[in-house]
């Protein structure tokens, strides 16, 4: 392993969503006080945000949402 290998920064927290409103998925990533998962709508740029939980919550790692 190389030096630059070593230092790649590691991959943000993500889930996958199928937004309703246009019938199409995407990735949403936490955001970067890592206490909600935020995106958009690749289409219509419908906003969501999934409140990330510190106890409980769901093992899902695929949600939708409009």
């Amino acid at each position: 392993m190389t030096d630059a290998e070593s230092r790649q920064p590691a991959p943000r927290p993500s889930v996958g969503v199928l937004f309703k409103c246009c019938n199409v998925y995407s990735r949403i990533y936490a955001n970067h006080n890592q206490s909600a998962y935020a995106g958009h709508c690749p289409r219509c740029a419908a906003r969501i945000e999934v409140p990330i939980s510190k106890s409980g919550g769901s093992n899902s790692r695929f949600l939708s949402g409009s």
